[in-house]
């Protein structure tokens, strides 16, 4: 017996996909997961390209030549759009492994799930980039995650890109990918699997907002040698 997977019919009713999944045989996978990653790189080009999140190269307008500018903000859309692939693939597949491990669900049954949530992720991303464009400005942090208020009372940017990464998105994403592993695999304990998708959560979120912090304008100067204009 088989069954199409499709965002429309599973995003919010992963439990229906879990029910799916133990008996029947899925088609569409590979054209949604394809889907997903150029739907990212696409976000996170467009984001770079609007110049959100480039203002740590800005300095580089005024040390160095256009010339020099234009190939920092080239650099920054490469590694841009490395670290979209990066990052996604690390939630679908890396994210996928480590709950296949902790709920003993087989690996490839997990990843329609890992899909589904990167999406999520995704339209949460698109959300705020629209409500940015649309005021003509953008911030470090998200409307929808704890960054701002963090922002406030903070003053260390590591906790504030860590709670920046801890939105409303995530909690839905937490509650969809616990309610999939308890129609799975019956799980009994369930206080102990919600911690250990929180901790993983968390962890991701350590994970994403130590790479915020890198200084992109000294990384470029360390790359061309403080400026192509001065080899």
């Amino acid at each position: 017996m088989f069954f199409k997977f499709t965002f429309r019919k599973f995003l919010t009713h992963p439990y229906e996909l879990a029910e799916q999944l133990k008996s029947s045989t899925m088609r569409g996978f590979k054209v949604r997961l394809l889907l997903v990653f150029l739907a990212g790189l696409f976000l996170y080009g467009a984001r770079e390209l609007w110049g959100m999140s480039t203002e740590s190269i800005t300095p580089v307008l005024s040390t160095m030549s256009t010339a020099d500018y234009t190939l920092a903000r080239f650099a920054s859309l490469i590694s841009s759009l490395l670290w979209a692939v990066i990052y996604m693939s690390f939630y679908i597949f890396g994210f996928a492994y480590i709950l296949a491990i902790i709920t003993s669900i087989p690996f490839k049954k997990l990843l329609p799930l890992q899909v589904l949530m990167m999406g999520i992720l995704l339209i949460e991303k698109l959300i705020v980039f629209v409500v940015f464009v649309m005021q003509g400005a953008a911030t470090n942090v998200s409307f929808l995650s704890f960054g701002p208020l963090a922002a406030t009372f903070l003053e260390i940017p590591f906790f504030i890109f860590f709670f920046n990464k801890l939105t409303v998105m995530t909690a839905i994403i937490i509650a969809l990918q616990f309610k999939f592993i308890l129609s799975y695999t019956g799980f009994t304990k369930h206080k102990k699997l919600l911690w250990t998708l929180i901790i993983i959560h968390v962890f991701m979120a350590v994970v994403t907002a130590s790479v915020g912090l890198i200084p992109m304008e000294n990384l470029f100067e360390l790359l061309t040698g403080r400026g192509a204009g001065n080899a």
